[in-house]
């Protein structure tokens, strides 16, 4: 598994600020060489558009099944590799079946 892509760097309980983070490295949003440090009052003061943005992100991907989150607003990996719909016809398929 690449350690640097979204799976390796959310393969434990991760805060969510640091999976944040994690996904804007990942994305480009922060340079390669950015530190947490440097960025993490965007994630905890309101009114940060783009750390807002970030942990956004977080929460639809637990809503698509790509993610897990706990009760302590961790993020990790889903590795049992859910079953998800990636075209309309996939999950108007699925509604129709259930």
């Amino acid at each position: 598994m690449v350690t640097d892509a979204l799976p390796g760097v959310l393969a434990d309980w991760t805060d969510y600020d640091a999976a944040g983070f994690e996904l804007g490295k990942i994305l480009g949003v922060f340079p390669a060489n950015a530190t947490f440090g440097g960025v993490k009052r965007m994630f905890w003061v309101d009114g940060y558009p783009l750390g807002e943005m970030l942990v956004d992100l977080l929460d639809r991907m637990v809503e698509a099944g790509v993610l897990l989150r706990n009760e302590d607003l961790q993020y990790r990996w889903n590795v049992d590799n859910p079953n998800l719909p990636l075209t309309r016809n996939d999950i108007e398929d699925r509604e129709h079946a259930s």
